[in-house]
């Protein structure tokens, strides 16, 4: 499913693709731990091992600039 969702977001002009999970889990689908350094999460981190991401487009993930934002269901400090 994941694997799905990823061609999916590729097929649709997607570059970069974050998540925060367990990477034991997420690494196993192309996901690497990303530094706040190079990309913010939208909310406090309980657990920074848990900030992931992967470009869908090339090997490295630059630093990128400003604050993003999640989706409305997962925009919800308790979770972070």
């Amino acid at each position: 499913m994941i694997h799905f969702g990823l061609r999916t977001l590729k097929d649709n002009g997607t570059e970069l693709v974050f998540t925060y999970g367990d990477p034991d889990f997420y690494c196993r689908t192309g996901f690497a731990p990303v530094s706040e350094a190079v990309i913010k999460a939208p909310l406090p981190l309980s657990h920074s091992e848990g900030w992931l991401g992967q470009s869908l487009v090339s090997k490295e993930i630059e630093p990128i600039a400003g604050k993003p934002h999640c989706v409305e269901a997962m925009n919800k400090p308790d979770i972070w």
